[in-house]
């Protein structure tokens, strides 16, 4: 069984990238700004598969760009 992780900065950088305010991604996604804050600052642990979904959405990302497998170390 695969399990994943959320890579948070992936978030972050492309609303960065589109210069974009968090307040401005909340009113495109639908998801409240102060749980935008927490998600990017890891103050949100687990935050909804609908909330980043929206958030993908909205930032132009494809989920396999915000969930990343996690690797083993196989040595």
């Amino acid at each position: 069984m695969s399990r994943e992780v959320l890579e948070i900065k992936t978030i972050r950088e492309k609303r960065l990238e589109k210069r974009w305010s968090q307040s401005y991604l909340a009113q495109l996604s639908g998801v409240p700004q102060p749980t935008i804050s927490q998600i990017e600052n890891g103050n949100r642990r687990y935050p909804t598969f609908e909330n980043i979904k929206k958030i993908a959405e909205a930032l132009d990302l494809r989920l396999e760009d915000i969930f990343l497998p996690i690797q083993k170390n196989t040595e």
